[in-house]
């Protein structure tokens, strides 16, 4: 999967009007609260078989950050 391809899906999942990309502070879109957490570990772990500690996820701001805690080599 292309970076681009999972900003878009992150944007669909978290219902955000606002163009996402990898720079972007995801915690920081106004759609984000407490349940886009949980929703956002589980798309990770449905496309890419990776499971996100809940703990280490709180260290993750930008869609750049959650691509290396997914590992960039599962990105085109």
């Amino acid at each position: 999967m292309k970076i681009e391809q999972f900003c878009d899906l992150l944007k669909q999942e978290l219902n955000e009007t606002t163009n996402i990309t990898p720079e972007t502070n995801f915690k920081e879109l106004e759609s984000y609260g407490s349940l886009s957490a949980v929703l956002v570990m589980q798309l990770v772990e449905n496309q890419f078989d990776v499971k996100l500690n809940p703990r280490g996820f709180r260290s993750v701001n930008t869609i750049s950050d959650l691509v290396e805690a997914i590992g960039s080599e599962k990105f085109d």
